[in-house]
This record gives structure tokens, C-alpha cells and sequence, in this order.
């Protein structure tokens, strides 16, 4: 109603441009009139605008015939001009159309209106109407009759230009306007032999002669046909072997000749084209172009065909020419270029044809028709469709099934489905049936055979004729109407595969010339399908050729041996659309596989090209400097990245699983795939495990069937079918990889001893499926249904624990992507998931071989001071040392990890994570048992150290990488990263080593070259001294002592020069630069500039107590800077040079042997001997480097000693900070800091630093506050402060034994004089020169390292009797790391007994299991050496009495009178009791001495002691200075009642 209303509002001004306005409003529509839209909207405005022209019709403004004349001709002169004219322009030809109905309409309205004014006058006669009506009814009579003029007048004026069509008009409009137009000579005699011919058509039945039809007239036909074919078309190509022309110039006479035999015999035509279209189907593939020809030229042809040379076609095509087309545009302009027009198709002539045909397919759908519909007929009909000579629409109605039947056939196809899931989902060999045994076969008599059943009358499938039609459309390329039908039905590809078949033919042939362009591709390399020459007995064979023979089958079957098929009809590829730029890939070939789907794996070439043409593609959207540029990431949104995005989504993940077991497809997938970032690939992959296998009918079975046989693959995998099924593992993993991983990951998490052998079984798997493991184990990971820790809340589930491995064994054995994994672990951590940790352990413990707080004997503790080839050599040699193969899968992984770590710049993340997990993963669980936290802690604290340990392994991250780019700067690790102050130290501590032995190795190198000059000056000194004479014997040459004397006298002054000159350099320096430069900076520049960072860093008030320049070198020391493992490099050398010669004479003898199969081994043993060699090359530098490092050291710290301390603290106050702040956080570290801590207090002692107090520091060490500490510990913690401990004890009994020893230590000579060391000092001062009475004695030095045994035994002691686990359990473990050196009777008797006695009852009494197995152990352990430390009975000291003539009753009243008479050191109080006792066993009190019983008699005697069975037990009640009541038992040493008496 629209476009009316504007055609009423352009006539209302029509002369004020109301005419142009209506031109424009038409002009559109008439460039496509055929177009329904624009069909109705040219009938709406014409009839509106002839409307105007009548006076039937009342409108505002009336229109002249000229005017609206004129108006029509200017339309049509504004319209595109057509190189057909306007009298063949399709376009003018429907507008006339349009206007000639318009007219008949608006005839027809005018003729009802005559005929209502004949009714009205009739009745007007009979005097029904009104006068006023009658007159109404004569007005319009009259103007109907005006209008019926100027219609006339219209139809002429519109004939005259060539508007409408006079054969059009004389068909459609009423007899008497043609008649009255002029178009009909005489209408009488049109009538009469209109109704003649009616009659004739309709009325009249036509006679023939079946005889003479059946015998000669369809015989004569045939022959005719048949003998006018001509030669067949080529074989090896299937294009006729004449041209067009002489094909065209046989079918014309042809078809006359037919034409003739149907006239004179009086044929059926519609008979006679049957028999001409059977004849065309059974000379289908060899003379299809003769019949078209013919056809050509038959009134059911249409119009004449176009043939186009293909000389004509070669123009070069339009890149641009599909640009932003839909489908169906495509396909026209392909169809364009192809020189047809398919639209030019007359529908009345095609009809006919078109029904014959029909009756063709109508007979094959009769039940009772056994044949079914033959393959040439449809290939008949799809050419005739291509050809133009029938329309599908015209086919359709007569092919069945009907549409509506359609459904059925698909619901068929998903019950089928269903079926073949449910049989998937049932083991092949459960639907078996039972074996007969032998011997109840016997006993059951055979049962009579059953009666045959009776055969089903098998009722006849309708036949699927639009499957036919449509596969034959395809075959020929008719694209066009075959998208049309699979657009209406798109399931029929899933329930049809052959349509995907052929849909991928012409992918095939539409990507074909740009896949050409390619460097090259796989048309380019030798084909295996072509046979190749052999050779024979008389030499080369050429290969056979084979026979090419046409087919109708397509695609084409395989070649065989003697015959290569060729589909019959070449020119199918004319109308496909081929892609000539990658911007066709948007247009063209994507479209057309939306039809194919996921059967695109049905042709892996068509795949490999396609990825191929994928992978150049994505190229384009990187440059090269961009690519270049380490900093560049991937633009996602890119146009090109989202293309290739949509077509892996869509068509390649869902088309990968129905590929069974193509490496090299799932190869070039993952080259497209690797260059979407990780999580675009890992969101392809996400939706690839979750949805895309429900997504599709042929998805569901098979994701069933690879299910079912990967669970069985993992049933009857072991390591015995480890190579029998690594084949299968790998074709599963191409085409499946996330079911397949799905379920392999969910058998290792339920059984951890599968790991391995799952690992072992992907050495056919490709990267792209190491790609998707690796995502299947972060799922799995990720999950948050499972459970991390066990019911105590701390501890690592079993199934995580088993994963952890698992991942760490796979990226050990294969180069699979790190950087997720280690992104997920850096994320979990951030997040406070301490549990993750255990996957980043087991990490580096499988790809690096460093295991997390590895129990290292004595041996491999003293080598982990020395350089990193020593240390691996030490706790690694097998695995990544000289004794490793190079070909282990640990040297390459080594690199690979570090490679990771830096790429991904997540090694300083994972450290501070690592750090900041230590410090705060017991408060995560709270209500957790302590020894649970103590093992989450020391599990922390393991990778923490672990991690350490492989980034200062110089094969994984270079020392140069480690400080610029996975270190910051040391305040930034503490004040940015909250990490504590000895962690801090010990990350930053390789940097500091590393700058200091460089300078140490340049300070040698430094001396060595003084070291030379010297010499040099020296020899030439004393050359000039020794031949004074020797210049005038020979000639002049030069003297670098001196000049010459021309006397030859004895020339004194080379050497009194040389002496001058340097006291006169020593005099410059004293004097004048001494004045000028400033005191020298003791400090060395590396460490120095560190000094405000460690203020920053330090803990609580160390900075200000022990200084940053002492805190800072405590901390930057290790074992590697004091004491050198030369026993250790030494070991290591010789066994390594055994080692060489091993191999050595393996070499020579495997060189030398004539066995081939041995001497492929020589190159092995040759490679282990010369990396042998280098690694003993390689010690033998660290050795000499750390030499030259500790000598560094060495005069380092006597250098920086006298100013570490000059604030001068307190000598108590500066030994309890160095123990909080420096020695007890490192002790606890590891077992070598606990080493260092015990060493370093013994160097810096030798050095005689000035203001440390050694015997405070060890008096604070091993004092009460043993038993927090142990409290405090974790297990592995406590271990290390057991093995400081020991070194502590070790040093302090050293001088507890040897005097010589410990006045050696404690004293130093410098210039013949003898200075004390500071340390030992009773009452310690900051005296300049200490004096020997200052010192303790060594007499009062075993008394204090007695106290300090009693204190130790005491306060473990009560540790164990007070029942906590973690007191027991880590005091029990501290005492088996200070076994060797205590308990000891030498020092204090009584500590092993009174340990013995609580560790007995200890044993006896406790109930927890691993306490009670842990004191067993160690109480075993303990009375192995009770020799060692057991009470000795003391015969001396009663045998020195005993000289005195003194009985035993005597001395004990002179002890009582002389520890009553006055305080004494050991009775304080002055109160002592002798209460005489019972004999009773031994083991209720301390026995002093027990004689035996004999007569009494004195001691100095022979005889016996006359009170047989005293015992001696003194109580003495003790008040300490901290005011706390003891009552316990002491017992008088040797020496000391020697004192007493």
C-alpha cells in the first residue's frame, strides 16, 4: 500500500516534477522485474498510472495517453542499455509481459462493468430501478465504453514502440481488444479455427498405427540414432575427439532425418523422445556431446546453446570477483564465466521434457519393479539440469520419496545410530556365544533341528531418487541446484557420506591453482599411485601402462594394475568456483564446506592442502619484525587468526577424530594450531572434550568406540606390551587425544605404578597430542570435585601425588609445552594452594635429577662445598655427570627447563611464590597436628632449595642470566616481596659468590703478573751484579737492570738503584699521598654497595648490634669460601681417571675387534672417555679457583675483622644477635649452612676478631635454650641443628682432649711474638693485647665443656620425658645426628646413663608407633657405643687414699667434714647429708664405688674394706641464681675428691 500511495502522490503533482519522482520510484524495480518484490511493484504503479488515464476509475488528477506514453518511453531510455537490444532484452520482455496483464485486467473490469449496465437497463425496462440509478448505470455504460477506446489506443501506441509483444498480446489478451488493436486480419475466421484446433486438441483422439510404430517407424529411429553417433570420446580424457562443429553439423541432419521419420510414420513425439533419451543413457559415457547437440536442435531444447571455445575462456579471471558474494552470487559468476546462461530456460518447452523423464523415475518407484533406478539415467537427467534443457523444479515432483517422507529417512539414519552406539558400548566378546565342552556335549542328546522359518516376503525400499539425482548433479558439477537440495535436507551428507565424497571433489578442484602457487606441494612431489620401472633379469623394466577407461563412477575409483578410470564427463570442473587469493578462502571455500561438515576427513589430500594453505596464510598476518621482536604477542582479533580460528572450531577438530591414525594430519593441524596463543588453543581443546562429540550423530559412536577400546588398551598395558601397543596408544592419540589422555590420566591418578608405563607407550605421539596431555592434566589438576589433602588437612592426596609424578616423567622424556604447567603453578600458589607445589617439585626433580632434601652421607656434605661440577659429580654423576650418558633424555631436558623458565619469565614468579609459601603455609591449616605442618614446611622448604639448586646449575640458567634476569635487586626481594632476611641471602648469595671469585681470580691473576715483573727485576739484578764485564765482551743489548760502567769495574748501582727507587716510592707513598688520599675503604666494592640494602633487609635491631658489613659476609660465605674439599677433588679425580682408562681400553679393544656389531661401540666408549677427561679437566680448575677464592677470603676477613665490631657492643649482647640473627636461621637451612655455622664460629675465633666472644657464643649455643629450639623444628630442621650440634661438640672436645691443641688455637705468632686470640677471655674486654691470664685455663675450659655435656644431657633429657611429639620426636632426631660426640664418658660419665635410663623407659612406655620405632632405633644405636660413654668405676682414687693408711669409714667422715665446713663449688649450700644405705641393685641410685665383700681392714693395706657394701650417696639441695628449687643427685668425679681429700 506503500508504493500506491506514493503513486497517487506523483500524480497529484505531476507537472511539477511529479513524473520524475515516479521514475525513480519504478526504476529500480525494473532492473529485475522477474523478481516477485519488484514484479508486484511495477503491476501496483502501471495500473495505477493506466488507471488515471480512464474515466471508470475516478482520480484527483487525471493522465493523457500521451503523457503516460511518454512516461513509459523515458523509463525504458533510462534503463542500462543491453548489448541484445531492447527487443531481446529479458528485462523489456517481462515489462511488456507486466503491461499486457495490466491491460487484460483492467479489460476484464471494464466488461463486468458493461455487463452490470445491460443488467441495470433490463431492469430499468421492468421498472425495478430508481430513476437516479438508471442514470448512474447510463454514465457508467458510457464511460466504460470511452475507456474500451482509449485501452485501444494504448495497446497501439505501446506496439508501435516495442513495449509489448504482439505474440504475447494475441495469447493472453480477449479476442475482440486483439482484434480491435489490428493484431487479427479477419476475428470470424480466428474464431472458427480457434474452435477447430480446441476441438482438435481436446475433443479428438488420435489414431496410430501400432504395427507399423512397433516394427519400423521406432526401429528406423533407433538405427538412425545409433548410426549417427560418431567416433566415442577419448578414453584418457572423456572430451570428444572432434570439435563442436563437426559434432553439431552430424546432429542437425540427424535430427531432420528423426524429425522426417516421425511425420511420415506418424510417431508419438513424446514416444519418440523416450527412445531418444534411452538411447542418449546407454551412450551416456562415450557420446553424451552428440545427444546434447541433437537435443539442441529439438523443440524440447529451449533455446539454441551457447558453445564457448575454451581459446575464448582463458582471459585472465578477476580477483576481486567473488569479494564479498554470497554463495549463490558465486556460483552465477562462476556459471557466467563457464559462457552459459542457466536462466535462459524456456519452461513451457523443458516441461515436456521434464515429464518424459519423470515417467522414467515414476516406473522405478513401482513396488513391483525389482530393477533399480540406474545409474546413467540419473547422470542423464543432472547433465540435461546442467545443460539448461530442464529445470530441477520442473524434475522434482516426479522423483521420489515425497518431502514429507524425508523425516522418515532420517529418523532411520538416528536410530541407526543409536543401534551402533549400543554396540559399541558392548564388548564384542561378552555378545559371543559359550564354547560346547566335550563333555556335556555328549550327554544332552542333539536337539531335532528346528523348523525353517518361513521366509518374510521382503517388501521393496522405495528408492531414494533424490539421493540419485543429487549425487549425479554433483558428479557433473550442477552446483547450483544440488546446494539447493541440500540445503532443504542438510542431514542427507551425514546419512549419505558419498554426497561428502563428492562435495570434496570439487573442494578439491576449487583449491587446487591456489594450493599451486605453494612452493610445494603435494602435486609437486612423485605420486605412489603411478607404477614405476623395475628391475629384472635383463635389466630395467619399464613400468606397464595402463588402459584408461571411462566411468561413471565418481569420484573416481582406484587405479588398478592395467586400468586407470576417468570420469566420463570432464567438463564438471567448468562451473566450480576455484580460489585464486586467500580472500576466496572467505568466500568460496568456506561456504561450500558448510555443506561437508566434519566430513572433510573423508579425503586427507584435500586436509593436507587445506592446512597447508592454513599455515602460508597465518603467516601473513605476522611480519617478519614482528616475528623478529622477542616482545611481540599474538593478535587474536586479527581477521585472518579468526578465520582460521572458525575453520579449526568448526570443520577440523570435529573431522579429527573420524581420522583413523594419521600422524601427518594431526601433524599439520598442530602447525596451524601453534600459532594461536595457549589459551586460544586450550579453549578449541575445552570445547573439544565437552561438546563437540555430542554435537553430531557420527561423534557420539565414535567417541563410544575410541572410549571403550582406550579402556581396554589401559587394561593390557604393562611393560611387557609396552611395544606391541605403543602403535595403537599413538593412532588413538592422533585422532582422539582427549578421550584417549582423559581416560590414561584417570587410571594413573587411581593407580600411581601406571605412570611409567603410560609414558613409555607416547613415543609415537605427536606434539599436538603432547599439547592436549598437557591440557588434559591441568583439567584434571584444576578440578575442583577433588580433594587435595587427606583428612588431616595437610597432607598431598595420593591421587595428586600420582599426577605430580606423572608430569614430571612426561616432560622429562618429551618436549611438551612447560609454560602452562608452571603458569598454573604460579597462579595456584598466588592463590594460597600450597598443595600444588608438589607438581613444580616433581618437576625438577624428574627433568633435572636434583632431588628435594636428598639424605647426603658425610662424604657428599663435604663435596657440596665445592664447585658445581663437584657437587653434581658428588650427589648426580650417573644422571647428569661424567658418568651419564650424553644421549640421556636429562641433558636435553635440563636445558629445556631452563630455556622454559627464562622464555616464559616465570623463574623470579616461581621463586617468590616458592618463598612466600615457605614462610606461610603453617597458618593455611591452623588446626592441623604439628607434625603435619612440619611436613608440609619441610616439603616447602625442599622445592625451595630445590629450586635453588637448578637455578644455579650453570647447564640449566647461566650465572649471568641468574643475576640480570631472574634476580632483583636484594631489598626489592624483601620490601617488595615480603620475603625474610635469610631466605633473601640465600637467593642473592650465588650472585655475591660469583662477583667476588671473579675478583679473587683477578687478584691472583694481579699477583702472578707482580709476581713475574719482580723476578724479572730481580734476575737482572743479580745478572748485572754477578758478569759486570759482560757488555764489553759482546755486543750492546739491552739492560733492564741498569746502565752499563765503561771502567768494567764491578757495578754496584744497578742494585742500589733499584733499592733507591723503591724506598723512594715507599717514602712518596708514606708522605705526600698519605696526606692527600683519604683513609682506604676496607670493604670490597661488590659488598659495599650492598650495605643500605641489608639495613633495609635486616631483622629487628642486627643492623645496628652486628653491623650490615659482618651481616652481609656471614651471609655471603658458604663452606665453598673456608675450607676447600681437597680430599674430595682428589677422591673424585682418581676414580674418574680409573673410569678413563676403563674406557679407554674398551675403546682400543672394541676399535680393534673384528666383530662389526663391537665396533659400532667404539664411538660410545671413545665419547664417555673424553667427557670423562673434561669433567676431571674441569675439577681440577674448580679446585684451583676455590684455592685461589678462600685464599681471597682469607686476607679478606683479616682485613675487614678489626672494623666489623668497632661500635662496640657488648660482648654478651653481640653473641646472643649473631645467634638469633645470623646462626640459628642458617643452621637450620641445610645440611651444609649447618656445617658453615659451625665452621665459621671456629674461623672467625682464629682470625681473633676483636669484640667476639667465643665462649659466650658457645655457652649461648649449648644452653637451655636447646630445648625451645628443638620444640621449634621441623624434621628436617632438626637434622640440620643436630649436625651443627655436632660440629659445635666436635670443635669443643678437640680442645677438651689435646692441650698442645687448644693453647695452639688460642694463641698466634706474628713477628716472633706471641698474641693471644680474644675469644676465650673469663671476662670479656675489648683490650687492644690480650693477655694469657685473661684466657681461660684448659683445666677450667674442660670444666665448662663438662657443664655445657651436663646442660646438653639435661635438656634432652627432659625433652624426652615430657611426652610431646614434637619435642620427642626432633630430640630423638638431634640425638642420633650428635651421637658420635654425645654421650661421651671421657667428658661428663653420667649423661649416657641418665640418657639410657629415659630412653629405656621412654621405649617401654610409649604407645605412638613412630615415636616408639624412632627410640628404638636410636636406643639400639645408643647402647652399641655404651662403651663410649658408660659411668667407669674410679680404683684409682681410692688406691691414692689408701697410701694414707685411711679406712673407708674414715674418708667418707673427712669428705662430710670438709663439704660441711665451707661452700665449695660443687656443695654451694654447704648442706650435705652421708645417708648409709642397703645394698640395692646398682641401677635405683648412682654407684660411686662398690668394693667387694671382704674382711675390714685400711685401704693402704693388701686386705679388705672393713664396711663391705657402703654405698655413698650425697644430697645436696641447690638454689641457683635464677631462684628455683632442684633437688638431684650429684656424684663426686676422680677429680674431684681428689680435691676434697
Amino acid at each position: 500500500m506503500d508504493i500506491l500511495e506514493d503513486t497517487q502522490k506523483c500524480l497529484e503533482r505531476w507537472d511539477n516534477d511529479g513524473g520524475e519522482e515516479c521514475r525513480q520510484l519504478v526504476s529500480g524495480p525494473h532492473s529485475n522485474p522477474h523478481d516477485p518484490d519488484c514484479n508486484v511493484a511495477l503491476t501496483t504503479v502501471y495500473h495505477a498510472l493506466l488507471s488515471s488515464t480512464l474515466l471508470s476509475w475516478s482520480a484527483k488528477k487525471s493522465l493523457s495517453v500521451d503523457a503516460l506514453i511518454a512516461f513509459v518511453r523515458s523509463v525504458l531510455d533510462h534503463l542500462p542499455s543491453s548489448s541484445a537490444g531492447t527487443d531481446k532484452n529479458p528485462n523489456a520482455a517481462a515489462f511488456g509481459e507486466i503491461l499486457v496483464d495490466i491491460v487484460w485486467s483492467i479489460d476484464a473490469e471494464l466488461e463486468d462493468i458493461l455487463g452490470d449496465a445491460k443488467s441495470a437497463a433490463n431492469a430499468a425496462e421492468q421498472g425495478a430501478l430508481t430513476a437516479a440509478t438508471v442514470a448512474q448505470a447510463v454514465k457508467a455504460k458510457e464511460n466504460a465504453e470511452s475507456d474500451k477506446g482509449t485501452l485501444i489506443i494504448v495497446v497501439r501506441r505501446l506496439l508501435v514502440i516495442g513495449v509489448l509483444d504482439p505474440d504475447v498480446c494475441r495469447e493472453r489478451l480477449d479476442l475482440g481488444l486483439v482484434a480491435s488493436v489490428g493484431l487479427v486480419g479477419d476475428k470470424a475466421a480466428f474464431e472458427r479455427k480457434e474452435i477447430r484446433t480446441r476441438t482438435g486438441l481436446f475433443y479428438k483422439q488420435n489414431k496410430f498405427n501400432l504395427l507399423r510404430e512397433q516394427s519400423e517407424g521406432y526401429s528406423k529411429l533407433t538405427t538412425e540414432l545409433t548410426s549417427s553417433l560418431g567416433p566415442p570420446h577419448s578414453p584418457a580424457t572423456g572430451s570428444p575427439v572432434e570439435s563442436m562443429e563437426m559434432i553439431e553439423a552430424r546432429a542437425r541432419p540427424t535430427w531432420e532425418r528423426a524429425l522426417g521419420l516421425i511425420g511420415y510414420f506418424d510417431l508419438d513425439p513424446n514416444r519418440a523422445l523416450d527412445i531418444i533419451l534411452d538411447v542418449f543413457s546407454v551412450h551416456l559415457a562415450t557420446h553424451y556431446s552428440f545427444f546434447l547437440s541433437l537435443l539442441s536442435f529439438s523443440p524440447w531444447g529451449g533455446r539454441a546453446r551457447r558453445h564457448v571455445k575454451r581459446e575464448d575462456m582463458s582471459i585472465e579471471p578477476d580477483p576481486e570477483r567473488y569479494r564479498g558474494k554470497t554463495l549463490t552470487e558465486v556460483l552465477r559468476i562462476a556459471e557466467a564465466q563457464s559462457g552459459v546462461r542457466p536462466d535462459d530456460v524456456d519452461s513451457n518447452q523443458t516441461r515436456v521434457l521434464a515429464q518424459v523423464l519423470g515417467f522414467k523415475f515414476t516406473y522405478y518407484q513401482n513396488p513391483d519393479v525389482t530393477e533399480t533406478t540406474p545409474q546413467n539415467l540419473y547422470l542423464m537427467a543432472a547433465i540435461l539440469i546442467r545443460e539448461g534443457f530442464l529445470s530441477l523444479e520442473d524434475l522434482y515432483s516426479h522423483i521420489g520419496p515425497a518431502d514429507d517422507k524425508m523425516g522418515d529417512l532420517y529418523k532411520a539414519y538416528l536410530a541407526n545410530v543409536e543401534t551402533r552406539i549400543a554396540g559399541a558400548k558392548v564388548s564384542q566378546l561378552a555378545m559371543a556365544a559359550p564354547l560346547e565342552s566335550s563333555g556335556t556335549s555328549s550327554s544332552k542328546p542333539r536337539a531335532t533341528a528346528a523348523a525353517e522359518p518361513k521366509k518374510e516376503e521382503v517388501v521393496k525400499e522405495a528408492p531414494n531418487q533424490k539421493l540419485g539425482i543429487l549425487n549425479a548433479l554433483l558428479s557433473v558439477g550442477a552446483l547450483r541446484p544440488a546446494i539447493a537440495m541440500l540445503s532443504k535436507f542438510p542431514w542427507m551428507v551425514d546419512a549419505y557420506p558419498e554426497i561428502a565424497d563428492l562435495m570434496l571433489r570439487i573442494l578439491r578442484h576449487s583449491v587446487q591453482p591456489l594450493y599451486a602457487s605453494l612452493p610445494l606441494g603435494l602435486d609437486k612431489l612423485a605420486s605412489f599411485s603411478k607404477p614405476r620401472a623395475r628391475y629384472g633379469a635383463a635389466g630395467v623394466v619399464p613400468a606397464p601402462e595402463r588402459r584408461p577407461q571411462l566411468t561413471l563412477l565418481a569420484p573416481t575409483p582406484p587405479c588398478t594394475s592395467a586400468i586407470e578410470f576417468v570420469f566420463f564427463f570432464p567438463d564438471w570442473v567448468q562451473r566450480v568456483p576455484t580460489c585464486t587469493t586467500y580472500d576466496d578462502l572467505y568466500d568460496v571455500l568456506e561456504p561450500l564446506m558448510r555443506f561437508v561438515g566434519l566430513h572433510v576427513s573423508r579425503d586427507n589430500i584435500f586436509l593436507l592442502k587445506l592446512f597447508r594453505l592454513g599455515r602460508t596464510h597465518m603467516a601473513l598476518a605476522v611480519s617478519r619484525s614482528c616475528r623478529a621482536s622477542p616482545s611481540y604477542k599474538l593478535d587474536s582479533l586479527h581477521p585472518i587468526r579468526q578465520f582460521w580460528y572458525k575453520i579449526m572450531r568448526l570443520y577440523i577438530l570435529p573431522a579429527l577424530p573420524l581420522i583413523r591414525g594419521n600422524a601427518v594430519c594431526t601433524a599439520e593441524v598442530w602447525h596451524i594450531l601453534r600459532q594461536f596463543d595457549t589459551a586460544l588453543r586450550w579453549q578449541l581443546y575445552g570445547e573439544w572434550k565437552s561438546n563437540i562429540y555430542k554435537s553430531h550423530p557420527e561423534l557420539r559412536v565414535r567417541y563410544v568406540q575410541t572410549n571403550r577400546e582406550s579402556k581396554g588398551i589401559l587394561r593390557r598395558l604393562s611393560h611387557n606390551t609396552i611395544d606391541t601397543l605403543s602403535g595403537t596408544v599413538g593412532k588413538l592419540a592422533h585422532s582422539n587425544p582427549c578421550v584417549f589422555f582423559t581416560n590414561a590420566i584417570n587410571q594413573v591418578m587411581a593407580y600411581d605404578n601406571l605412570a611409567g608405563v603410560i609414558i613409555h607407550a607416547l613415543n609415537f605421539v605427536t606434539v599436538m597430542g603432547f599439547d592436549v596431555l598437557v591440557f588434559v592434566i591441568l583439567d584434571a589438576l584444576a578440578n575442583p570435585n577433588k580433594e587435595r589433602v587427606k583428612d588431616d588437612g595437610v597432607n598431598t592426596s595420593d591421587w595428586l601425588q600420582s599426577l605430580a609424578s606423572f608430569t614430571g616423567m612426561l616432560f622429562l622424556r618429551f618436549s611438551a609445552d612447560l609454560n602452562p604447567i608452571l603458569q598454573y603453578v604460579v597462579h595456584q600458589l598466588h592463590n594460597g594452594q600450597t598443595t600444588e607445589i608438589i607438581v613444580f617439585r616433581e618437576i625438577i626433580w624428574k627433568m633435572a635429577g636434583i632431588e628435594p632434601l636428598p639424605s647426603l652421607s658425610d662424604a657428599q656434605v663435604a663435596a657440596m662445598a665445592g664447585g658445581p661440577t663437584l657437587r653434581i659429580e658428588a650427589v648426580a654423576s650417573a644422571t647428569r655427570g661424567a658418568r651419564s650418558d650424553t644421549a640421556d633424555i636429562t641433558f636435553k631436558a635440563l636445558p629445556r627447563l631452563g630455556k622454559a623458565l627464562l622464555d616464559s619469565s616465570l623463574a623470579l614468579p616461581l621463586l617468590v611464590q616458592v618463598a612466600q609459601q615457605r614462610q606461610a603455609c603453617v597458618y593455611h591449616t591452623p588446626d592441623a597436628h604439628l607434625k603435619s605442618l612440619a611436613s608440609l614446611f619441610d616439603t616447602t622448604h625442599g622445592v625451595l632449595l630445590q629450586y635453588l639448586e637448578l637455578l644455579n646449575t650453570p647447564a640449566v640458567i647461566s650465572p649471568e642470566d641468574y643475576a640480570k634476569k631472574v634476580v632483583p635487586p636484594l631489598a626489592e626481594l624483601h620490601e617488595k616481596y615480603g620475603i625474610c632476611a635469610p631466605i633473601c641471602m640465600q637467593i642473592y648469595r650465588p650472585i655475591l659468590n660469583g662477583a667476588l671469585l671473579s675478583a679473587a681470580l683477578a687478584l691472583q691473576e694481579k699477583e702472578r703478573v707482580a709476581s713475574q715483573e719482580a723476578e724479572k727485576r730481580l734476575k737482572a739484578a743479580l745478572t748485572a751484579k754477578r758478569e759486570p764485564n759482560a757488555s764489553a765482551s759482546r755486543l750492546a743489548s739491552p739492560n733492564p737492570g741498569g746502565e752499563n760502567t765503561p771502567n768494567g769495574e764491578p757495578n754496584g748501582e744497578p742494585k742500589g738503584v733499584v733499592g733507591e727507587s723503591q724506598s723512594g716510592d715507599v717514602v712518596m707513598e708514606s708522605g705526600e699521598e698519605k696526606a692527600t688520599t683519604p683513609p682506604e675503604n676496607p670493604w670490597l666494592p661488590e659488598l659495599y654497595a650492598l650495605f643500605d640494602d641489608v639495613k633495609k633487609i635486616a631483622p629487628g635491631n642486627a643492623a645496628e648490634i652486628i653491623g650490615p658489613a659482618f651481616y652481609l659476609t656471614f651471609w655471603q660465605m658458604s663452606t665453598y669460601d673456608l675450607s676447600p674439599p681437597a680430599a674430595r677433588y682428589e677422591d673424585e679425580c682418581s676414580t674418574l681417571r680409573t673410569l678413563s682408562r676403563t674406557e679407554d681400553s674398551l675403546y682400543i679393544a672394541a676399535d680393534r675387534s673384528p666383530d662389526r656389531n663391537r665396533r659400532m661401540t667404539a664411538a660410545g666408549h671413545r665419547d664417555r672417555r673424553n667427557r670423562i677427561n673434561m669433567v676431571v679437566s674441569q675439577l681440577n680448575q674448580e679446585l684451583k679457583d676455590q684455592t685461589a677464592a678462600r685464599a681471597f677470603t682469607i686476607k679478606r676477613l683479616a682485613r675487614e675483622k678489626q672494623h666489623w665490631f668497632a661500635h662496640n657492643p657488648k660482648a654478651g649482647t653481640l653473641a646472643a644477635a649473631i645467634i638469633e640473627y645470623c646462626i640459628q636461621p642458617r643452621c637450620l637451612i641445610s645440611p651444609m649452612d649447618a656445617d658453615f655455622c659451625a665452621q665459621f664460629i671456629k674461623v672467625i675465633h682464629l682470625q681473633g676478631t676483636p669484640g667476639f666472644s667465643t665462649l659466650n657464643c658457645y655457652d649461648k649455643i649449648l644452653g637451655e635454650h636447646i630445648k625451645v629450639v628443638v620444640f621449634s623444628c621441623s624434621e628436617y630442621e632438626a637434622r640440620n641443628y643436630g649436625r651443627f650440634l655436632l660440629g659445635i661438640l666436635t670443635d669443643v672436645a678437640k680442645w677438651h682432649q689435646d692441650e698442645q691443641l687448644f693453647l695452639q688455637e688460642n694463641r698466634t705468632k706474628s713477628g716472633g711474638n706471641t698474641a693471644y686470640l680474644p675469644g676465650l677471655q673469663l671476662r670479656f674486654t675489648n683490650k687492644s693485647v690480650i693477655a694469657q691470664e685473661d684466657l681461660i685455663s684448659w683445666n677450667d675450659w674442660k670444666q665448662v665443656v663438662r657443664k655445657w655435656h651436663r646442660k646438653l644431657g639435661k635438656s634432652l633429657v627432659e625433652c624426652i620425658e615430657s611426652g610431646e611429639f614434637m619435642h620427642v620426636y626432633n630430640t630423638i632426631i638431634v640425638l642420633k645426628e650428635i651421637l658420635p660426640m654425645f654421650p661421651v664418658s671421657s667428658i661428663y660419665e653420667f649423661s649416657g646413663v641418665g640418657l639410657s635410663r629415659a630412653m629405656d623407659k621412654f621405649v617401654d612406655k610409649e604407645e605412638r608407633g613412630d615415636l616408639k620405632i624412632l627410640g628404638r632405633a636410636y636406643y639400639a644405636s645408643l647402647k652399641k657405643r655404651e662403651p663410649l660413654w658408660a659411668a667407669p668405676s674410679h680404683p684409682k682414687v681410692y688406691s691414692s687414699l689408701c697410701d694414707h693408711g685411711l679406712k673407708l669409714s674414715d674418708i667418707c667422715r673427712m669428705l662430710l667434714q670438709r663439704l660441711q665446713r665451707a661452700p665449695h663449688p660443687h656443695n654451694p649450700t654447704g648442706l650435705v647429708q652421708a645417708l648409709p644405705q642397703r645394698p640395692a641393685p646398682p641401677s635405683h641410685d648412682v654407684l660411686l664405688h662398690r668394693l667387694p665383700p671382704r674382711q675390714p681392714r685400711k685401704l693402704n693395706s693388701p686386705g679388705r674394706p672393713a664396711h663391705p657394701h657402703l654405698r655413698l650417696r650425697i644430697e645436696v639441695t641447690l638454689r641457683t641464681v635464677r631462684s628455683w628449687p632442684l633437688r638431684g643427685k650429684i656424684v663426686l668425679t676422680r677429680q674431684a675428691m681428689l680435691k676434697l681429700c
